[in-house]
């Protein structure tokens, strides 16, 4: 197998999901695109003919101004939030987070912007009470969590299961983070994706396996992360143990 260094990993991962992102952002674009053509042309026909005008039409006028700022605000939200995860320069140490609680929240929250699923999983963060501060964790590590919080999320999703909590653990200086669903449980297939991916001496990525998720466990190993499973259910319980 011919190894790679976790920067050449990131690399990867970044060329394999452009056309992911690409694909994602336009279509969540076509929404909002529309909505700003309707009430353009709305607003446009509204002022054209001032004899029709009465005392509610400013008021009209201005909610839809409003709801053009809006759409407008959504699709810079979304051009930002791609280009950020595609860009060489993007690091989780340049964001405002500080913390591990604020990591994942955050990048529990970008998933609503719906770039890849309708996300109908409800989630629930159990924050830790005293969170390592992200500068104290390797950066390969905070970037391949974030890979695999979304080809979770994604795996949860196409499950049609209700729910995940993510329990945060900060330890005698040891972090951990415990992942549960609700409602149901990943497929066997997935859980032995993982298994696999953390423990063969030589691997290949499984057919059917998400490429992010690969490449986030081949960066788990690489920083030395254990991902480990609850033998009493191990389709539905999962934890992320750090040096």
């Amino acid at each position: 197998m011919i190894k790679l260094s976790v920067d050449n990993l990131v690399k990867l991962y970044r060329l394999a999901s452009l056309g992911k992102l690409v694909g994602g952002l336009i279509h969540n674009i076509n929404g909002p695109m529309q909505n700003l053509g309707l009430d353009i042309e709305m607003a446009s026909y509204s002022l054209k003919d001032e004899s029709k005008w009465d005392q509610n039409t400013p008021g009209t006028i201005i909610s839809r101004l409003k709801r053009m700022e809006d759409e407008h605000d959504k699709i810079n939200s979304l051009i930002r939030a791609t280009s950020a995860r595609v860009e060489d320069k993007y690091d989780p140490y340049n964001s405002a987070v500080s913390d591990v609680n604020e990591f994942v929240r955050q990048e529990l929250a970008y998933l609503h912007t719906n770039l890849y699923f309708k996300h109908n999983v409800q989630k629930e963060i159990i924050n830790a009470d005293n969170p390592p501060l992200i500068s104290s964790l390797k950066r390969g590590a905070l970037i391949s969590l974030g890979w695999f919080l979304q080809s979770l999320v994604e795996e949860i999703e196409r499950q049609k299961i209700g729910g995940l909590t993510v329990r945060i653990i900060s330890d005698n200086s040891k972090l951990k983070i415990s992942f549960s669903t609700k409602g149901g449980e990943v497929t066997e297939a997935f859980i032995g994706q993982l298994k696999y991916a953390m423990s063969s001496e030589d691997p290949v990525k499984p057919e059917g396996m998400d490429m992010g998720i690969f490449l986030a466990l081949l960066i788990f190993r690489s920083e030395g992360m254990i991902l480990e499973f609850n033998p009493e259910s191990p389709s539905s319980d999962l934890e992320i143990i750090f040096p």
